[in-house]
């Protein structure tokens, strides 16, 4: 990380298929990544959080509004609304 800073990077974009499950099998969370990130990121690099569905990232609601409030986080989050809905996911045929 700090190499790319150095070479000019000034976006950092967390992703996968569900980001909110990140560190779950590790005792690590999501918000816990979030912060540590923000701890040793220095002003003028932004991060950014990739997709996660909605019961993973309801468990940690609190911790990520405030960060998603950190002036070096972008205030974006990526949820597929269809995983709200059996009757939608049903007719996606998922």
């Amino acid at each position: 990380t700090k190499l790319a800073i150095r070479e000019g990077v000034r976006e950092i974009w967390l992703t996968s298929e569900d980001t909110g499950t990140y560190g779950r099998d590790i005792g690590y969370s999501l918000p816990l990544l979030m912060q540590d990130l923000i701890d040793v990121t220095p002003p003028g690099v932004m991060l950014k959080i990739g997709m996660s569905n909605p019961p993973y990232f309801m468990e940690y609601l609190e911790p990520m509004a405030k960060i998603l409030r950190h002036p070096r986080v972008y205030s974006v989050l990526h949820v597929p609304v269809q995983a709200a809905s059996n009757s939608v996911l049903a007719r996606m045929k998922r």
